[in-house]
């Protein structure tokens, strides 16, 4: 019998050990985030194209592609990564395509905080990094919702963002008035409650609705351009 008390002992430790360790990886919204992940993705794609705000993109592009979408719709996360970095990559980075982040609510899920820290970025031209990197890290918001964590976690990951300036951004009332702006125009557009395209240029405006293709992107920017 005394042989086995050391043992007993042993197992009790490790399941107090193992209770620790969830406690402290575990809150009142459950499992804590882990880490930003893709910031070298997202700076390879993004960095050292010009940013100011929502723009990405040469100023005198004459061809400009405004993008409406969701940051915490998961298929719009897929979208903005197969169609949406690819345009940045091959249109934005060359000089004859600018884009613009236009963000609106196209799930039942809370998106406006994501999108008002996306604005507040935006303060530093970083607008576009930090929707990228949140796309990336959908799934630590988990099923509560986006956390002020999270949020910031995300600012931490982007290259060259001054967290501190950030979080004065994202408290003033201007960047939540941007997002209710971006929303209305998609209501007064009409566009429905899937990623949207408007592309604009000397030869008019196409207004892509339903998660456009980005070979129909690349078509209409031929076609205004």
């Amino acid at each position: 019998m005394s042989a086995w008390v050391p043992r007993l002992a042993l197992v009790v430790i490790g399941f107090i050990l193992a209770g620790v360790l969830v406690s402290l990886s575990v809150g009142e919204g459950g499992v804590q985030p882990q880490g930003v992940s893709g910031a070298n993705d997202v700076q390879r794609i993004y960095g050292g194209i010009p940013q100011e705000g929502a723009r990405i993109g040469a100023e005198d592009a004459e061809v400009t592609v405004s993008v409406f979408n969701d940051l915490q719709c998961t298929d719009c996360a897929a979208y903005h990564l197969d169609v949406v970095e690819p345009l940045v990559e091959r249109h934005a980075r060359g000089g004859d395509v600018a884009l613009e982040l236009r963000h609106r609510s196209l799930s039942a899920r809370e998106t406006t905080v994501a999108a008002i820290a996306a604005v507040a970025a935006g303060e530093q031209d970083r607008e576009w990094h930090y929707a990228a990197l949140f796309f990336r890290n959908q799934d630590l918001a988990g099923e509560g919702g986006v956390s002020d964590e999270v949020l910031r976690e995300t600012a931490e990951a982007v290259f060259e963002l001054e967290v501190d300036e950030w979080e004065e951004a994202q408290a003033d009332p201007s960047a939540a008035d941007r997002v209710m702006a971006d929303d209305d125009l998609a209501t007064e557009l009409g566009l429905p409650g899937e990623p949207a395209v408007v592309v604009s240029g000397p030869g008019g405006q196409r207004e892509l609705t339903d998660s456009p293709s980005l070979a129909g992107i690349e078509a209409a920017i031929a076609d205004v351009g």
